[in-house]
C-alpha cells in the first residue's frame, strides 16, 4: 500500500511538472520569437523614407531604389531582403540572391508583421516578413533574417533551469509521499498486528503511538474495544466463579438433606418436614436460576420470542407488587403506588418479569425501614414507570455497566448478574427503553417506557 500510495502521489506531480515544463517552453519560445518580430516590426515602422512622388509604382521604379531602401531599412545583426510582392527577390544586405521565390502570407500584403521560423544552409532562422509602404499600399516585402542560435540557448538555458527547480520539486514531492505513506501504512500495520493478537484472545496490549485524523480515531475505538472485551471477560469470569457457587449452595443443602433423610433414625416428624422444605426452596431456587441462564440464552442468541397481547399494564405492576409485599415488610420497607390506568401492547410474563427484577433489586439493596415508590404516568403515546428507592444507591462508574451481561456492583450479592441485561432486552422488543438513574448511598430511579395502545 505504501508502494502505491508513493507511486501514484509521484506519477501525479511527475505529468503536472511534464505539463508545467511543456507549457513553459512554448511559452518561452513564443515570447522570445515574439519578442524579436516586435523588434523587426517597430525598427520598420521607425523608419522615414522620403519618397519621390512617381505616380504609379512600378517595379522597375522598385528595382532603381533597392539600394536606397536596404540601405534605410537594414538592421544589425540580420540579414534583409527586398522581395515583390509576389515574392521574387530583387535586392539583399549580403549582395546574393537567389532565384527562388519566396511564399508571401497574405496577411503580409494586408500590412501585418509575420514571423516563422526556416532553415538556412543548415541553421535555423528566424523569418520575419514585413510590408514595405507606399500611398498606403504594399509595394514590396522585408525579410529579415536572424540566426536563433542565441535565441535557441538561452531558452535552453532557462528550460535547464526549469528542469532544475523540477527536479528539486519532484524530490520535495517524493520524500512528502514517502512520508505521507508511512503516516498512512505505519498506523495500519500496528493495527493489523492489534487486530491479531486480539484475534488470538490477547486484549492486554494496546497500541501506545498517538496518531492524527482517523487513525488516531481507529487506534483509540480499537483500544476502547480491547478495554470493554477484557472488562466482559472478567465479568463473564467472576459470573462462571458466581454462578458455580450459586448452584453449589442449593446442591450441597439438597444433597445434605437427601443423604439425613435417606438414613430417618433419630429424625422427629419436624425435622423431616423442615428438611423437605428446605430441599424444596432450594429446588425452586435452582429453577430459577436455570430459567434466568435459559433467558439469557435465547437474549444473546436473538431467540427472545414475544406473546404479545393487550394487557392493563397498571394491574400488572399492582400484582407484582402485592406479590413482593411479604419480603418488603420482613425489611419494614413500605411500597407506595400511584398507577394510572392504561392499557398497552405486550408479553404479560416477560413485562412481569422485568418489573418483578427491577422492584426486587430495589427492595433487596434498600435500607431498612425505608420506603420505595412507585409512580406510573403518560405523555402523549407512552407511559412511563418510575421505580425510585431510597437504597445504597451506584456509584457513578458501576452505572454505564448495570445492564450489562454478568455485571454485579456488588460480588458479594447473590445472583448471577443477568436480569438488568435481559430486562433491557425485553424493553426493547416491546418498542421502549429502561433508563437507571443512581446517586451512590442515596438511592436509585429506574424508569420504564412503554408506547401505549394507539385508538
Amino acid at each position: 500500500m505504501k508502494r502505491k500510495v508513493v507511486s501514484y502521489f509521484m506519477l501525479l506531480t511527475i505529468l503536472t511538472l511534464t505539463l508545467f515544463m511543456v507549457c513553459f517552453g512554448i511559452g518561452m519560445r513564443r515570447y522570445f520569437y515574439q519578442e524579436m518580430a516586435d523588434g523587426v516590426k517597430n525598427h520598420t515602422e521607425a523608419v522615414t523614407f522620403v519618397w519621390a512622388e512617381l505616380g504609379e509604382f512600378t517595379v522597375e521604379e522598385l528595382k532603381r531604389k533597392s539600394n536606397d531602401i536596404i540601405k534605410f531599412y537594414e538592421m544589425e545583426g540580420t540579414d534583409l531582403l527586398l522581395l515583390t510582392r509576389k515574392g521574387d527577390p530583387i535586392q539583399s544586405t549580403t549582395g546574393y540572391l537567389n532565384d527562388h521565390r519566396e511564399t508571401i502570407d497574405s496577411k503580409v500584403l494586408s500590412f501585418e508583421t509575420v514571423y516563422q521560423v526556416e532553415k538556412e544552409n543548415g541553421q535555423r532562422v528566424m523569418a520575419v516578413y514585413a510590408p514595405l509602404l507606399y500611398h498606403g499600399q504594399t509595394i514590396a516585402v522585408l525579410k529579415y533574417e536572424t540566426p536563433l542560435t542565441k535565441t535557441d540557448q538561452r531558452i535552453f538555458h532557462l528550460l535547464t533551469w526549469g528542469f532544475f527547480v523540477c527536479l528539486m520539486v519532484a524530490s520535495v514531492a517524493f520524500l512528502v509521499s514517502l512520508r505521507l505513506g508511512n503516516s498512512i501504512v505505519l498506523p495500519l500495520k500496528n493495527i493489523i498486528l492489534l487486530t491479531k493478537r486480539m484475534a488470538e484472545g490477547n486484549y492486554q496490549e494496546k497500541i501506545e503511538d498517538s496518531y492524527p485524523y482517523e487513525a488516531g480515531e481507529l487506534v483509540e475505538m480499537l483500544n476502547y474495544m480491547a478495554d470493554e472485551i477484557t472488562k466482559a471477560d472478567r465479568m463473564k469470569s467472576d459470573f462462571i466463579s458466581s454462578i458455580s457457587h450459586e448452584l453449589r449452595t442449593p446442591l450441597t443443602g439438597i444433597k445434605g438433606w437427601a443423604e439425613t433423610i435417606k438414613e430417618p433414625d433419630g429424625l422427629t416428624e419436624d425435622e423431616m418436614r423442615f428438611g423437605l422444605r428446605i430441599m424444596e426452596e432450594e429446588t425452586d431456587r435452582l429453577i430459577r436460576m436455570v430459567e434466568s441462564l435459559l433467558d439469557f440464552s435465547r437474549y444473546q442468541s436473538d431467540r427472545m420470542v414475544l406473546d404479545c397481547s393487550p394487557i392493563s399494564f397498571d394491574e400488572l405492576v399492582e400484582t407484582v407488587s402485592l406479590g413482593l409485599i411479604k419480603k418488603a415488610e420482613k425489611k419494614n420497607i413500605r411500597l407506595i403506588c400511584d398507577l394510572t390506568p392504561v392499557r398497552i401492547e405486550g408479553d404479560w410474563d416477560k413485562l412481569k418479569q422485568v418489573v418483578i427484577n427491577v422492584l426486587d433489586n430495589g427492595i433487596k439493596f434498600s435500607e431498612k425501614n425505608s420506603e420505595i415508590v412507585i409512580t406510573m404516568t403518560t405523555t402523549n403515546d407512552w407511559v412511563h414507570l418510575v421505580i425510585k428507592d431510597t437504597g445504597i444507591g451506584v456509584r457513578k462508574e458501576h452505572l454505564t455497566y448495570l445492564t450489562h451481561s454478568f455485571f454485579k456492583a456488588d460480588k458479594r450479592s447473590p445472583g448471577e448478574g443477568l436480569g438488568l441485561a435481559i430486562s433491557q432486552r425485553i424493553m426493547t422488543l416491546h418498542g421502549g427503553s429502561l433508563s437507571i438513574e443512581s446517586e451512590y448511598g442515596k438511592g436509585t430511579s429506574v424508569t420504564m417506557k412503554l408506547p401505549l395502545i394507539k385508538d
